[in-house]
């Protein structure tokens, strides 16, 4: 059953719910067991303020990696059809044709951190002529102006930007730039029982 995707209701959890709208994506609803959201939120939110207040720094790029080992170590004890592989930072950059690339087009979907005015995690469903389709959790009342973004407003099991190559694979802190590319962080999340390889990009 398709369920549209979902929005973060603070201002710090982008992590946890772009993790969530991966699996959603990737997995029929029923396959899903509570233990796997449970240990999603137990994971992320790790980042602390200046005031030691946890979670009000949002995700570490640690934890994404955890948590990536957490759910493979899951799906291989418990049968679940789950692929997670973390990318280089050199890795991380669209149409390329490399690592990234080839993981998107074997069925992959991508957590990935970019810039949305402070260090942002975005879900990344697909690329095709030299756009990306990205959800982005959080919610904007005013539509971001830019000719390198297509807002999508009618697409709610895939995605609400499109965003030019050149755009997300930019080095400043832009909207939905990657940033620096020796600091770049991205989770590739596969369903097994349905991805288009047999063998996964990095293997």
């Amino acid at each position: 059953m398709a369920i549209p995707l979902n929005y973060q209701i603070s201002e710090f959890d982008c992590c946890p719910v772009s993790l969530l709208n991966a699996l959603n994506l990737q997995f029929d609803r029923k396959l899903i067991q509570p233990c796997i959201i449970k240990a999603i939120y137990t994971y992320t939110l790790d980042c602390c303020d200046s005031r030691s207040r946890p979670g009000q720094k949002g995700t570490s790029a640690a934890a994404l990696r955890f948590i990536g080992e957490w759910m493979n170590e899951y799906g291989q004890s418990c049968g679940f059809p789950i692929h997670c592989e973390s990318l280089a930072p050199e890795e991380i950059a669209f149409g390329t044709g490399g690592a990234l690339d080839k993981a998107l087009a074997n069925g992959a979907v991508a957590v990935m951190r970019c810039w949305l005015c402070v260090g942002h995690y975005v879900l990344v469903t697909g690329t095709a002529d030299g756009l990306v389709d990205i959800w982005d959790p959080y919610h904007v009342e005013k539509p971001i102006r830019k000719p390198c973004i297509r807002m999508v407003s009618d697409e709610p099991y895939r995605c609400n930007r499109r965003v030019a190559y050149s755009q997300m694979n930019a080095a400043g802190k832009g909207y939905y730039n990657l940033g620096d590319p020796e600091a770049r962080e991205c989770l590739l999340i596969y369903n097994t029982a349905a991805s288009k390889a047999s063998v996964y990009p990095n293997n």
